[in-house]
């Protein structure tokens, strides 16, 4: 087979569709070497990351390069990547996130990795973007194929987007290859010397925005530490790209207001530090209300970080019992799982190795594999 994938996320490696991408191009050449793969990339996208040297690279311009990029984007996304996958006589044309052309002469499968712009209203945005997503949903039914990160995912995109059930399935995800056990003395050495942190600390990382629910998280550490819980610092990682206070709630404010500037600390961690610093941590807490998989527990697992997630939307397919799952919004049934882990160190042991068990069950091997057997079934329905 010719298969010919959408790169637009190949630029950013960080955010979980770049990783993701980077996933699956990695693996599939290792478990279907017999195929050809092409990635599509848009002449704007700048400086692009090394690729295995059996992928080729296509450049796709547009009318609207260097002058409106929305238009760019669209331009792209519904005219120029079928396009390119038609004249490359590509056999199946994969889009690894929600925006699959309208109109192809290929086949497409596309993953879908949440819709939360559809459930969340917050999350809906300008009149732009509202008109870019009302694309995605009767794009999504034309689709040969679309994958879900997760069986909640998938219920989602049946029920919302109104897919045909035989044509969704799922795909779990897996952490990258960076993100296994290592030394703790070591990491811990690391992040003292770097970013002033000592054990123990509570570490998050992700999203800042309103569904990521962080400020359940700050409260209900500064509650742990006023009711005489155990001294220990709460290290937050990640940027709220822009001000909106509906989507981006400006939790600064929040930890000046509790008085506790010098134990919850906002750090910069580039990607490059993220398996040090979930290796150090004593405890890594994800309160997320909603997730189309949830990357970060599960990386934390595979580092052998003990990990307390909500036990809402896909998160509890991802940890499985391997971690302590907590409704998002029950502030005392937070604390109260802070405080455990800080100060048992049995259940630390256990749920660390609960918690790698857990991480080999996930793989990008696997993610190939699965992807691939959507591929040749797509190639097979429509190849006459």
């Amino acid at each position: 087979m010719r298969i010919v994938l959408s790169g637009s996320f190949w630029c950013q490696p960080i955010v979980g569709s770049g990783q993701y991408l980077h996933g699956l191009l990695r693996y599939l050449p290792r478990v279907a070497p017999q195929h050809e793969y092409i990635l599509l990339l848009p002449v704007m996208v700048g400086a692009v990351p090394p690729l295995p040297p059996v992928v080729a690279v296509r450049y796709v311009a547009t009318p609207f390069d260097g002058k409106n990029r929305h238009s760019a984007k669209l331009w792209y996304e519904q005219i120029g990547v079928p396009q390119a996958a038609a004249q490359l006589r590509a056999d199946v044309l994969h889009i690894p996130y929600a925006a699959p052309p309208l109109q192809s002469s290929v086949p497409v499968v596309a993953t879908v990795h949440d819709i939360i712009w559809l459930l969340l209203p917050e999350y809906r945005g300008k009149a732009t973007f509202r008109a870019y997503t009302k694309l995605i949903p009767p794009a999504a039914r034309r689709a040969a194929h679309i994958l879900a990160d997760s069986e909640h995912s998938r219920r989602d995109i049946v029920q919302h987007l109104g897919c045909e059930p035989s044509r969704v399935t799922t795909v779990l995800l897996a952490a990258g290859d960076q993100f296994h056990p290592q030394p703790s003395d070591q990491a811990a050495a690391y992040v003292q010397q770097k970013y002033g942190l000592k054990q123990p600390f509570v570490y998050y990382v992700g999203g800042l925005d309103a569904r990521k629910n962080v400020s359940t998280l700050i409260r209900a550490f500064s509650w742990m530490r006023s009711a005489g819980g155990p001294d220990a610092t709460l290290a937050i990682a990640g940027r709220a790209p822009h001000a909106d206070p509906q989507i981006f709630p400006n939790i600064d404010v929040l930890i000046g207001g509790l008085r506790r500037q010098s134990e919850i600390r906002r750090i910069d961690v580039p990607y490059a530090d993220s398996a040090q610093l979930y290796a150090a941590a004593t405890i890594f807490a994800f309160p997320s209300r909603y997730e189309g998989f949830g990357l970060p527990p599960l990386e934390a697992m595979a580092c052998g970080t003990p990990t307390i997630a909500a036990n809402t939307s896909s998160l509890a397919e991802v940890v499985g019992e391997a971690a302590l799952c907590v409704p998002p919004d029950d502030i005392v049934g937070w604390v109260t799982a802070l405080w455990r882990l800080l100060v048992d160190t049995n259940t630390r042991s256990d749920l660390r190795q609960h918690g790698l068990e857990r991480s080999r069950m996930f793989s990008y091997q696997r993610v190939a594999q699965e992807t691939l057997a959507i591929y040749d079934e797509v190639y097979r329905q429509h190849r006459y």
